[in-house]
């Protein structure tokens, strides 16, 4: 890979020290213009990817996308080949000149690292056609049908049609949404259809007058409403027959769906486009139409999509055995692309929008972003944490959704507000953000730690059972207070984000971790990660935890044992993390291991075992095995061999003692033969049975 790194001063009003910048900057070329966006500097780029062959551009420079695409597009370039830092904003016009050269230093490195290392874009195909659903007749909704029929192949869904002649030969369905299953595609939307046959119905409003119940609503096709009671005085009156109150139900086939409901209830994942007809500003809600319509459009036929997920559910605890276990990926998911089946969850590639909740929610990272993983989340942390020369005081990272986090930075800089040089860590949503990605920053000299939150996107950073809550938990425990906060982005008002970061910055002081070198994690994995850091930070510290949280939606549990437990071995052959470990006559637990998926509780024969959400951090820092059920060996009377636990051979004599005296041998004789191993029983039994008809003979 060649990389060209360009750097822009914008005639000299930044701040960065690009002279500086340039010395640790590891690429094939880099080049310092004035103007580089202008007619002179994109004639260098040209010129410098003509002559060194460059397959890779980095620009360090406004916002001005366009202009480089086109550039890298004419000399044979792919989008994905061109890095966009816009130090401008970012850094040279709101930090002062040390500040905003480090932190663009660090920006810079970080960017070439992720090039280097991102894995190769797989992608496949979807065949989505020319069928579309637009759900709910209203004024917009009918204009969007309208401009999509000269594309596609549209159909209208509405509980009540008020101007019929305005769709000219779109196909109207009247009616309720009751289910909508399948992918963008291959939907299937299940309609209770309207009681009253528009092709029938004439608008005379007799059936209006008899209903006690007000529940006929008038329009251009007469509607039932939820109020009806099935009474029949409508049916009574109809002078053509439209009416018939049994509920009857259509499916109608769509590639994809555009509802004018922003309280959609149903899927929303890709394929379904959902409007916020709700806003009060016109403008607005014309904005989210046309972008629905360019979205729909962009999406007929057959499309491409970029595979966003790498799996691995070998060790998923979803289920086992037709037994439901963990269940927070199929809970997170905002987008309805993970589905259950059976005691297995199932991953649907085209739904999936490649959030990375899932990953961010599975406590072992079962499902991985490909081009985020947490490999390439930590190494992304490493480089804009690691130590130098010239330290960031403070130093806090910022991690920030691709879509709304750039933007909000952008607004800020435009303004020029100051504020202290934080680190951005831009991933693909907030909700891909875990807590052991949180607690690594720290390990690796974060003073503090700051979310960026947006409204595009699903949160699950916050609250009970959240990243935060568990990272600020943890810092707490040791001492080190409270470090994490969730901060809300605006582009409209960046002063508010500005004040809010800075007074979270200025309640900082400097975290004692930043002179100890960082652990080495030899799994990136979440809870061997979070283990390992839990580990370091005691270590760190010098503190031993007590701090125990009770109750908690953490995905942390104590196991306790009762004495009907026989020592078998289903439980542990049902965790998939190897939390619970027989050792002969024993069954062992190890905290720091367990998930919470409920498996081994559920799958008890005993129903001995019970689970208890609690997280303690002082069995997080030591992962012994603790002894929670045990049984004295019973020996066999020939041998000596220890061969079964005294409670199951307690539960044996009663299975027995149960089933009474058959076959060949009375109780008694049954009860005996128990105290014999199962290599000396058969020799036993078959001696009983031949002294048995020697007697008789």
């Amino acid at each position: 890979m060649k990389i060209g790194v360009f750097l822009c001063t914008c005639v000299k009003t930044s701040n960065i020290n690009f002279r500086e910048v340039k010395k640790g900057i590891d690429a094939e070329v880099v080049e310092i213009h004035d103007e580089l966006c202008q007619e002179e500097g994109l004639a260098y780029i040209i010129d410098d990817i003509r002559r060194k062959e460059l397959d890779t551009i980095l620009i360090g420079c406004t916002s001005k996308k366009r202009i480089f695409e086109e550039v890298i597009e004419n000399m044979g370039l792919k989008s994905d080949d061109l890095i966009l830092l816009n130090l401008r904003e970012h850094c040279g016009w709101v930090h002062v000149a040390e500040d905003a050269t480090e932190k663009a230093s660090r920006l810079i490195k970080a960017a070439i690292h992720r090039t280097k290392t991102r894995p190769k874009s797989e992608k496949f195909s979807i065949a989505v056609g020319y069928d579309v659903l637009v759900v709910g007749e209203t004024p917009i909704g009918i204009k969007i049908a309208k401009d999509l029929s000269r594309f596609a192949n549209v159909r209208l869904q509405t509980e009540n049609l008020r101007c019929l002649a305005a769709l000219d030969d779109i196909d109207v369905h009247l009616g309720s949404v009751k289910s909508v299953r399948g992918k963008m595609g291959d939907f299937s939307i299940e309609i209770t259809k309207n009681p009253i046959d528009q092709e029938k119905c004439i608008s005379c409003g007799l059936c209006e007058g008899v209903c006690v119940k007000h529940a006929i609503q008038p329009s251009m096709v007469y509607s039932i409403s939820d109020l009806c009671d099935k009474c029949g005085a409508c049916v009574d009156v109809c002078p053509t027959g439209a009416i018939d109150l049994e509920e009857k139900h259509e499916v109608i086939k769509a590639g994809q769906i555009v509802a004018m409901d922003p309280n959609w209830a149903y899927t929303r994942q890709a394929g379904v486009h959902v409007l916020d007809v709700g806003s009060n500003d016109p403008l607005e809600v014309y904005k989210s139409a046309q972008s629905a319509v360019l979205d729909t459009i962009s999406n007929l036929g057959e499309i491409e999509k970029q595979k966003a997920l790498d799996l691995n559910l070998d060790n998923c605890a979803a289920g086992k055995s037709e037994i439901i276990g963990c269940e927070l990926c199929e809970v997170a998911c905002p987008y309805d692309a993970i589905i259950r089946e059976g005691d297995r969850v199932v991953f649907n590639e085209v739904a999936c929008q490649g959030c990375g909740v899932c990953s961010a929610v599975c406590p072992i990272s079962l499902p991985q972003l490909r081009e985020y993983s947490d490999g390439m989340i930590h190494s992304q942390m490493e480089i804009l944490l690691g130590k130098v020369k010239k330290e960031l005081d403070p130093k806090v990272l910022l991690f920030a959704c691709l879509e709304c986090g750039p933007s909000t930075l952008d607004a800020v800089g435009r303004k020029k507000l100051q504020y202290s040089a934080v680190l951005p860590l831009f991933v693909p949503c907030i909700a891909a953000v875990s807590e052991a990605h949180i607690l690594r920053a720290f390990d690796l000299g974060a003073d503090g730690v700051v979310l960026l939150e947006c409204g595009n996107h699903p949160n699950q950073i916050e609250g009970d059972g959240s990243a935060i809550q568990f990272a600020n938990l943890a810092l707490d425990a040791f001492n080190l207070g409270e470090r994490v906060k969730a901060i809300q982005g605006d582009i409209d008002e960046p002063e508010t984000f500005v004040k809010s970061l800075m007074d979270f910055i200025q309640d900082l002081d400097s975290s004692p971790l930043k002179k100890e070198a960082p652990i080495k994690l030899d799994k990136t994995a979440k809870r061997y990660a979070i283990l390992g850091l839990v580990q370091g930070l005691s270590m760190k510290t010098g503190v031993s935890p007590t701090r125990i949280e009770e109750n908690t939606k953490l995905p942390f549990a104590t196991i306790s044992i009762s004495e009907k437990c026989t020592i078998c071995n289903t439980c542990m052959s049902m965790c998939p993390m190897g939390a619970i470990v027989k050792r002969e006559n024993k069954i062992n637990f190890v905290y720091g291991y367990c998930i919470a998926c409920g498996l081994c509780e559920r799958s008890c024969p005993e129903e001995a075992l019970k689970l208890k959400r609690t997280l303690d951090f002082a069995k997080l820092v030591d992962l012994k095995e603790e002894t929670i059920a045990q049984s004295e060996f019973v020996r066999c009377v020939k041998c000596g061999k220890a061969f079964v636990t005294r409670a199951t051979l307690d539960k044996t004599s009663g299975i027995l003692r149960s089933m009474g005296g058959t076959g060949e041998f009375s109780m008694e004789e049954r009860m005996e033969l128990l105290k014999y191993c199962e290599d000396c029983r058969p020799v036993i039994a078959l001696e009983k049975l031949l002294a048995r008809i020697g007697a008789d003979k």
